[in-house]
């Protein structure tokens, strides 16, 4: 049978010591935070043009946040999307917008970021979904996010743009990753018929469809890239210097212990 004072001292002890109690992952912060993912999150192997040569991307989107588990992502979630996308066109056939290269720049360099009200007047879209068992103490890793539909789907930026050919953007990007390490980087679905824009340099009104301008194949490990950083490290506070009270009954068990401890001797010597 366990002593009353034994108890007492040990239930004590657990409390008073810090760390003894396992760990639970970290499945949530405050924001702000920022999705990240462009040309170094994947070696150049990894980058397959199958149509013209774009192989420098970057996308930054930036949430108010709080960042979750299990929480699904969408327009309504943005703060503001930078981006920038530069390549090469074939120009034997030429795609349809006609240029030779092009370099689509939506940040401090270029014409700014994006905010939420032009992302969402422009048709734009995001989607991404997170595991409700993430454990966020590291970041976000692609492979910690669900898949968003039935073709597996895990992260969509579509930068559709509508009604901005007048600023000649025949060819705003959109990216697609899936659950399965594969990926598609092409120019969205874009069209002059609603503005009557017509190519300067030929003069005729532009039609561009998926992939028409540009294509590019991604293949990676979902497990190996971080697209949210981990939050800033917070120091640990210092251990708590128990209170008079507290200090007192710890006193009193550890004594308790003590006296127990002798007269358990004394009847053994008997």
């Amino acid at each position: 049978m366990l002593h009353p004072l034994r108890v007492l001292a040990a239930f004590l002890l657990l409390a008073l010591v810090p760390g003894l109690a396992a760990a639970t992952p970290n499945q949530s912060f405050d924001g702000p935070f920022r999705l990240s993912i462009g040309t170094s999150d994947f070696e150049s192997r990894q980058i397959v043009p199958e149509f013209s040569q774009v192989r420098t991307f970057d996308f930054r989107l930036d949430f108010d946040g709080p960042l979750e588990a299990g929480r699904h992502y969408t327009n309504i979630d943005l703060h503001e999307v930078r981006y920038a996308v530069r390549g090469r066109l074939e120009t034997n056939p030429p795609t349809p917008s006609g240029f030779s290269a092009f370099a689509l720049i939506r940040d401090e360099t270029g014409e700014g970021p994006i905010s939420l009200s032009e992302w969402v007047a422009q048709s734009s879209h995001l989607a991404f979904s997170i595991s409700s068992g993430a454990d966020l103490t590291d970041g976000v890793q692609l492979s910690e996010l669900a898949p968003i539909d039935k073709q597996g789907r895990i992260l969509e930026i579509d930068a559709v743009e509508w009604g901005r050919l007048d600023r000649a953007r025949y060819h705003p990007p959109q990216l697609w990753l899936y659950g399965d390490g594969t990926g598609l980087l092409r120019n969205a679905n874009n069209s002059s018929k609603d503005t009557g824009t017509v190519n300067p340099a030929t003069g005729e009104e532009v039609f561009v469809d998926f992939g028409e301008e540009y294509i590019t194949r991604l293949f990676f490990d979902p497990a190996l890239i971080t697209i949210i950083d981990a939050p800033p490290e917070i120091e640990d506070p210092p251990p708590p210097v128990p209170e008079p009270g507290t200090a007192l009954l710890l006193g009193l068990g550890l004594a308790g212990l003590a006296v127990n401890r002798r007269q358990t001797a004394v009847r053994g010597a008997r």
